[in-house]
């Protein structure tokens, strides 16, 4: 009896299947991560204010006649899991995920994360971080080489990486970018 009484409006049948179906547009300028394109630019309440954190490490470099620094996400035991007191580059950057490396130059920061933080990066650092979503040693080696002036220092705490690991012997620091 129910067959007879829908089988008169199959059409109807079928536009509600459409409509159910296919949501409504939303709009995809999201609100939960952050835009630096704008002005102001529009930073979600998760994101971390790092401006003066950033100039304190920004006054060392200078003090110490460096060019760049660089906050790797590992403690002097090359842990997987790291204690709270380790996270520096969380503290310095506001991104707490448990992948990244963190460089500091005069000029410029930046954050190298892989594709499983990248959302999480934009909701947490505020517009003094670029986020590359690029993984490995290269890129950040050439990135230090285009950012940094020739024969410029790169400062980095001895006991959170090894130097073998982190600059293989197959790069050559001494060639320009290009």
């Amino acid at each position: 009896m129910a067959w007879a009484h829908w089988g008169c409006c199959p059409w109807l049948i079928l536009f509600c299947v459409y409509v159910w179906s296919h949501p409504t547009p939303v709009d995809l300028a999201r609100e939960d991560v952050r835009n630096c394109s704008t002005s102001p630019p529009h930073l979600p309440v998760t994101a971390v204010n790092t401006t003066v954190r950033l100039t304190a490490l920004r006054q060392k470099i200078q003090a110490w006649n460096l060019s760049a620094y660089i906050i790797p996400d590992t403690d002097a035991h090359m842990s997987e899991y790291i204690g709270r007191h380790d996270e520096r580059r969380a503290w310095i950057t506001g991104f707490t995920g448990t992948a990244g490396v963190a460089v500091v130059t005069l000029r410029k920061a930046a954050l190298w994360t892989d594709s499983r933080y990248w959302t999480q990066a934009e909701r947490q650092m505020d517009c003094n971080w670029e986020l590359h979503k690029e993984v490995g040693t290269t890129p950040i080696v050439t990135w230090l080489l285009a950012e940094i002036p020739s024969g410029g220092s790169v400062g980095f705490d001895p006991f959170l990486f090894s130097i073998g690991m982190f600059f293989p012997q197959s790069l050559d620091l001494s060639k320009p970018a290009g």
